[in-house]
């Protein structure tokens, strides 16, 4: 078998390569780092070994022994199975790629190499930092943070070219700056120091080389540091920060089920967005039976609360079958709570989940659907031409009236649930003008008869996104 050693890129999930995805959908064994998007591990199929081999500053093993371990993985995987070794950035540049490289070539293991999209240069460009420009350098270093530790540095700090980026610096930055002061650096040299790139929650301090040195900077890991005069261009061209400033503040109406906001509202918030919780739906338990498992080829569920209410009557843990889950929020939960390795499709809706279980089922498949008793025909409709499908209503939805004065002075509305646009659809069209209404996904928006934008990823992230687009690109 082959050894993938494959870059994950900054963190953006599109800023993944589509080899790095298609090699991730066939991995029989996944080893990741803590840096990887965790998103990214969704598109690992179903019979998957997901091994996390994280090391940052707060984790307890040191380095060489998380390394070693890594090592022993792709002895014990490598000769047998399809593995591939997830590493945030480019696994090349400071991942420590090349030694596990050698030891696969060590080991006569097959290995390929796919780089990724470095936070070197990426994180940079997201700040509108650009690691050339003929105005400021020729040239640019890169540097990890970890040199400084040594007594006797590989770096020659005198002769270091114009622009200076520094991953992994965080904990060394002070040392840094005054080597970097004392190799004859201006004390006036402007240093970036950018959190968090390329994420909705990216934010970017400007200093000086003798403010870095005397006080250090306020941000924990990770941080990319530029250093250089061509930092300055920060304040001109921080594009993507000029975007995520738009929505700070922005009042926000996050409409879900009562009672079910809390994880959705945390990331709005990290985000800058002032969000008001208005639950336009209350979830009602229902006495239902859920039949013998071993009856049925494959379950599926097509949201959280039905993994919470079918793992309170069925043994879901023992279940051997295939399962299909509509988003990755339900994927997670499944394996948390009844350690189901669920797949989804490449769209979280109804389309998408019908479309993947089509492809990954012999025709005449027996399916168990455990859902909502409103759910729409979409999905039942689609299976019921190929498959036999038993649907097992698990719980109620009773809609909440929605609070129009509250609508009044919002920004904008995201609408979450196909249940949650039937109750909006009530209320005058008028009510939602000059306000952005997002929509989750296509199978809501078709309850929405007024002007609105689909997330083109039917999760909350991607109905941030779309919103963060809206501004930028000016919807109204």
């Amino acid at each position: 078998m082959v050894v993938y050693i494959v870059g994950a890129g900054p963190g953006d999930l599109e800023l993944v390569t589509l080899k790095a995805k298609r090699l991730i959908e066939k991995a029989e064994v996944l080893i990741y780092d803590k840096l990887v998007n965790h998103e990214i591990l969704d598109w690992a199929p179903p019979d998957c070994k997901l091994i996390y081999m994280g090391k940052r500053e707060e984790d307890s093993l040191p380095s060489q022994d998380t390394q070693r371990g890594i090592n022993d993985l792709i002895r014990e995987y490598g000769p047998s199975k399809r593995v591939v070794r997830l590493k945030g950035g480019d696994p090349f540049i400071f991942g420590r790629g090349g030694e596990e490289a050698q030891e696969c070539a060590r080991e006569g293991i097959p290995f390929e190499v796919v780089p990724g999209i470095s936070s070197a240069f990426a994180v940079p460009a997201y700040a509108g930092i650009p690691a050339s420009h003929r105005d400021f350098n020729s040239s640019f270093a890169v540097l990890t943070g970890h040199e400084t530790e040594k007594e006797e540095s590989k770096i020659d700090w005198a002769h270091l070219p114009e622009t200076v980026v520094i991953l992994m610096g965080v904990s060394n930055m002070m040392a840094i700056a005054k080597r970097l002061l004392s190799a004859g650096r201006l004390p006036s040299t402007p240093v970036a120091a950018i959190w968090k790139g390329t994420t909705s929650e990216q934010e970017t301090q400007m200093s000086t080389l003798e403010k870095v040195a005397e006080k250090g900077v306020k941000f924990s890991p990770p941080v990319v540091f530029v250093v250089g005069q061509i930092a300055s261009l920060h304040e001109e061209l921080a594009w993507f920060e000029s975007k995520l400033a738009l929505a700070r503040g922005k009042r926000v109406i996050l409409t879900s089920a009562e009672g079910h906001q809390s994880d959705s509202q945390e990331m709005m918030e990290s985000c800058g967005l002032n969000v008001v919780s208005m639950p336009l739906i209350e979830i009602t338990p229902r006495e239902f039976i859920v039949p013998d498992l071993k009856r049925f080829d494959a379950l599926v569920f097509t949201s959280v609360e039905g993994v919470k209410r079918a793992g309170k009557v069925a043994d879901l843990e023992g279940y051997d079958g295939a399962v299909f889950a509509i988003g990755p929020r339900t994927k997670r939960l499944l394996m948390d709570e009844s350690n189901l390795n669920a797949t989804i499709g490449e769209r979280f809706n109804s389309e998408g989940l019908a479309e993947h279980i089509t492809k990954n089922l012999g025709t005449g498949s027996k399916i168990l659907a455990l859902r909502s008793s409103a759910a729409t025909g979409v999905l039942r409709d689609s299976l019921s031409k190929m498959f036999e499908v038993t649907e097992i209503p698990v719980y109620d939805i009773k809609p909440i009236p929605a609070d129009v004065e509250r609508i009044g002075d919002c920004n904008a509305i995201f609408v979450t649930s196909a249940s949650s646009a039937k109750s909006l659809a009530k209320l005058d069209p008028e009510t939602f003008e000059g306000k952005v209404v997002v929509s989750i996904g296509p199978e809501t928006s078709r309850h929405l008869p007024f002007a609105h934008i689909t997330a083109a990823t039917s999760t909350i992230q991607g109905m941030i996104d779309a919103y963060l687009d809206s501004l930028w690109t000016g919807f109204h």
